[in-house]
């Protein structure tokens, strides 16, 4: 680690400590989510925890991801008011494990809204902390863009992605988006899709 990449980790630790967060940062490959889902980290507010896989390559940037979902929280913004408010994120895993969800596509789209704050906020973070020696923060934001749009997709597919065919690290995703903050995340465009869709998402 270096020394900006080590004084971000404390940070990070002690503002867990601050909140009552659990910070714990696993040398794993992937973390299991419920349903048997796997993920490279996470943030609970209700068990108060915040998760990262530090056995990758892109782990800090994962931390940082996560890290974001924590200032969410505490700054209580809009959208995570909404999220939490409809339970959207648990809705969408109901209708992703089979279940019949009335309005999933509204429920969708709340936490691809929630994802495009945060993964903003990240970029912001990145900056803020120097790491951007670390991460490259155009390619950042092309993956953010993709994880963003997969909300998207799984409208269509109604599944999650496999851990190693992720849209954030599909080469051929990555290169279909843009390196700034805009698109038209309400729908994805027929070159995306076909991104998505030719890369087995």
């Amino acid at each position: 680690m270096t020394k900006k990449e080590k004084a971000f980790v404390d940070y990070v630790k002690s503002e867990c400590k601050k909140y009552g967060v659990k910070c714990s940062l696993r040398p794993v490959k992937y973390l299991k989510l419920s349903g048997n889902i796997k993920c490279s980290g996470y943030f609970d507010e209700t068990g108060k925890v915040l998760a990262c896989a530090t056995n990758k390559k892109d782990w800090l940037q994962i931390l940082v991801h996560e890290y974001a979902h924590l200032t969410q929280w505490v700054d209580d913004c809009n959208i995570w008011k909404k999220v939490s408010k409809f339970d959207s994120v648990n809705k969408m895993d109901l209708w992703l494990n089979g279940k019949s969800v009335k309005n999933y596509e509204r429920h969708i789209d709340l936490v691809k809204e929630l994802e495009l704050d945060n993964e903003k906020r990240s970029v912001k973070i990145i900056k803020q902390f120097g790491l951007d020696s670390s991460i490259d923060t155009a390619d950042y934001t092309r993956k953010a863009n993709a994880y963003v749009q997969f909300y998207n997709y799984i409208k269509t597919t109604r599944k999650w992605s496999d851990p190693k065919n992720t849209p954030y690290n599909n080469k051929t995703v990555i290169n279909a988006m843009p390196k700034v903050f805009r698109m038209n995340y309400k729908k994805m465009s027929k070159r995306v899709e076909l991104a998505f869709s030719k890369s087995k998402i």
